[in-house]
């Protein structure tokens, strides 16, 4: 507590007339929330000064930085507030706290108790101090005293919410309630007796008690606190009254004890368990009845009934309280084994398993090498991704792989899918709606056999799902949601997952209503650069392996260095993410790929418009044409490319860059290599188009360095030099004109051609800025093309 050093002023009768308006419950007079601003203001010190009158009293304050006064009146046995506020609730706390203040004035200016002043010529007349704390509640007992008035006794007990007392009169042996219902009306007692109830409430209130009207007693709830106020403080308290200790009350001034956890888990098949916790004091168990609720909590103390106080290291609490949270939603059931992962990796917690369920942690980490239907062509990597995936899903688990752009994770899951087929079922592939063109490309690739469709309207869940792959963006997945209740799948993967990192999106609530035996997510942006995305993956993957958002959130707040490697140790079994680097012995020198990239339905009509029209100019005669009017020909053809980059080319036409379904595609592929690290070539033949590109850059990943040369460039060596010095991720982007020939730029590991040449070798030369001789890595080239266009 603050020391306080109000000036008080006030006269003998205005002391006792306030003496007796202090006995009245005057706390009823204000709502909680003002009580509890009033005490923080009062221990705080807010109070300068207070003046009383027989009939009111002005406190002023100094609080918060601010010059205030309240007035309090009794009129009509009634209490009245008046403040220099417009603030009432402000005032009013206010006001509380002057009367604490004025409690605390009446308590050490009015006259000592007769036990006070008589105590050193009685002492040997009391009986032991210890004795008489020993003395069961209940029994009628009046202490020794020399006074004719009435004496107070407290009655200590111990309850799961505190330490608390009644107040009792002690009257020619009998008890009667000094407080509340059954109490003396309070004009009916004496100045000595209120000023026995008066210091009662201030030494009550100093020591941390509050009084409870419905159980009419005093209550400390701080558990902490109870062995101080027992040890400490009660001694005090005795020269003032006689205070009574049930044995559990007792108890609680041994201290606190630690307590022993540990957990048995026991198989119950079908890929659940059961979870069982032991608790023990100084080696004998205690019922989970008796403490596991609150410790659950994330109590650190708790009361157990004819033991006293008890507590768990704050390990061991934070991880009860990480468990609860993982299992708050599962039921009331088995739990699915991966939520003993929750568990792995804390050396606080003794973790016993069934035989079954050791066999079950130890091959967790160890996928078979053997697995039928896999295609040659796929990389070492490729097909350890796919066994591993497989494990994952045999083991009752879900997975995310996490491998860098380029490495093949779209492979990888359709080969999972053709080898390891769930019978009967369709499964669903979720992915943003640029790259369903991307799925279908590689399904017609390596799988034409595969049956599969494109999610969209008239085409949908309702007209069968047997054996089928389905293909969804994530925008059809949300407006299709409502079919999602009655559907069943083998397989649901979520592609580019981090699209349902805000879990109230109607997305992301969309993806968490797919119901399906085998859940996999896939992403390449590395897991540390957004590691709260984490918990809505893991929510889609494993529900409450990660606990609860909140608790999730808060931790990693408040330590995220730890919090990520205990986390990390959690989600390691389902985790796979392989870099280029890792995996660069496996990879030719490049890696060609081209993007198919949906157009946009401006786009589309822009598209087909133009190509009506050029359609009924030309006629039947194609070579007549071309030969007699080849410039509107060429002129026509340019015309369809630049549509299929972006409407803005137009001249005639102003569109948002999300109009382009290639900067759609390129900025969500760019996010991802950036995030990993990597410079890129941007090439394009349109000058303006790269223009686009910068401006949607500089808006949607601020901060990255963007390096241009185009035939504009005065100086072509120092953009060229900027971005092979840079040792951060950068882009350059480059005309087919003046990168073409004669500039190295090997320092970059991806190259996007965001339109195709006529010249293949044309097209190779500016290929050849990177993969050029000084380049010790792996190149990836991405072709975008618009579908069913020109290109």
């Amino acid at each position: 507590m603050e020391c306080r050093t109000a000036k008080r002023l006030y006269s003998p009768g205005a002391l006792e007339a306030w003496f007796g308006n202090l006995c009245r419950d005057w706390e009823k007079a204000f709502s909680e929330e003002q009580l509890r601003r009033g005490r923080e203001c009062y221990r705080m010190g807010g109070i300068r000064e207070i003046e009383l009158t027989n009939t009111d009293a002005i406190i002023h304050t100094n609080w918060q930085d601010e010059e205030r006064y309240s007035v309090v009146e009794w009129r009509n046995g009634r209490l009245d507030v008046r403040c220099s506020t417009e603030d009432m609730e402000g005032g009013r706390a206010l006001a509380a706290a002057g009367l604490y203040e004025i409690e605390e004035l009446v308590s050490e200016e009015i006259s000592p108790l007769p036990l006070d002043r008589d105590e050193e010529e009685t002492k040997t007349e009391k009986e032991p101090e210890v004795a008489e704390e020993e003395a069961p509640l209940g029994k009628d007992k009046q202490p020794t005293s020399l006074s004719d008035n009435r004496d107070l006794q407290l009655d200590f007990s111990a309850t799961e919410q505190g330490l608390d007392f009644t107040v009792f009169w002690l009257e020619k042996g009998v008890k009667i309630p000094a407080l509340g219902e059954g109490s003396p009306d309070p004009e009916s007692i004496s100045a000595t007796d209120r000023e026995k109830l008066i210091r009662l409430a201030s030494m009550a209130r100093k020591a941390g008690f509050k009084f409870s009207g419905q159980r009419n007693c005093y209550l400390l709830a701080r558990l902490d606190e109870v062995p101080g106020f027992l040890g400490n403080t009660l001694s005090q308290w005795r020269k003032h009254f006689a205070c009574l200790l049930t044995p559990d009350a007792l108890a609680l001034k041994n201290g606190i004890r630690e307590l022993d956890i540990a957990a048995e888990a026991i198989d119950r098949g079908n890929g659940a368990f059961n979870l069982t916790w032991r608790f023990s004091l100084d080696g004998e168990s205690l019922e989970e009845s008796e403490v596991g609720s609150k410790l659950f909590r994330g109590d650190s103390l708790v009361f157990v009934k004819g033991r006293g106080l008890v507590r768990l290291s704050g390990q061991q609490t934070e991880t009860l309280a990480d468990w609860r949270a993982s299992v708050l939603h599962q039921g009331n059931g088995s739990l699915p084994r991966y939520l003993l992962c929750s568990l792995f990796g804390r050396d606080e917690v003794k973790l016993d398993l069934t035989p079954e369920l050791a066999k079950w942690r130890e091959n967790l980490s160890q996928p078979s090498t053997e697995r039928n239907g896999l295609l040659p062509i796929l990389r070492p990597y490729q097909r350890y991704g796919c066994q591993w995936l497989a494990h994952i899903c045999e083991s009752g688990c879900h997975a995310l792989l996490a491998d860098e752009m380029g490495l093949g994770k779209t492979l990888q899951i359709l080969s999972l899918l053709n080898s390891r087929q769930a019978e009967g079922k369709a499964s669903i592939i979720v992915c943003p709606a640029s790259v369903v063109p991307v799925w279908q490309s590689e399904l017609r690739k390596f799988f034409p056999a595969m049956n599969s469709r494109v999610l969209r309207k008239g085409e949908d869940f309702s007209s069968g799902t047997e054996n089928c792959l389905w293909i969804a963006s994530y925008t059809q997945l949300r407006r299709h949601k409502g079919l999602l209740d009655k559907a069943r799948f083998g397989y649901a993967v979520l592609d580019e997952a981090q699209y349902i990192k805000n879990p109230e999106a109607k997305v992301t609530q969309a993806c968490m209503n797919i119901r399906a035996e085998n859940r996999i997510a896939l992403t390449g942006t590395p897991l540390e650069n957004r590691f709260l995305d984490l918990w809505t993956i893991f929510r889609f993957l494993m529900p409450g392996l990660l606990g609860s958002r909140s608790r999730f959130e808060q931790q990693y707040a408040d330590d995220p260095e730890t919090f990520m490697g205990k986390v990390s140790v959690q989600i390691a079994p389902f985790v796979l993410r392989r870099t280029k680097k890792s995996v660069l012995k496996e990879l030719p020198g490049k890696v060609e790929t081209d993007l198919i990239c949906p157009m946009t339905e401006l786009q589309r009509r822009l598209y087909t418009q133009m190509a009506e029209e050029g359609v009924t100019r030309i006629g039947d005669n194609l070579s007549e044409y071309s030969s007699e009017k080849t410039f509107s020909l060429l002129t026509l053809l340019t015309r369809l490319r630049q549509v299929s980059c972006d409407p803005d080319l137009l001249p005639w036409v102003t569109a948002d860059w999300q109009q382009s379904g290639k900067l759609l595609t390129l900025i969500e592929r760019l996010r991802e290599v950036v995030a990993n690290g990597h410079k890129v070539v941007v090439f394009s033949q349109f000058v303006t188009f790269l223009d686009r590109v910068k401006s949607v850059l500089d808006i949607e990943l601020p901060g990255l360095d963007v390096f241009t040369l185009t035939g504009k460039t005065a100086d072509r060596a120092k953009p060229v030099d900027d971005f092979q010095s840079c040792k951060k991720p950068a882009v350059i982007l480059v005309s087919l004109r003046a990168g073409g020939t004669g500039v190295t730029l090997n320092s970059a590991e991806y190259v996007f051609m965001l339109d195709p040449w006529w010249n293949p070798a044309v097209e190779n030369q500016a290929i050849d800025r990177v993969h050029r001789i000084g380049q010790r890595k792996t190149v990836f080239v991405y072709r975008l093309v618009a579908s069913a266009t020109v290109e």
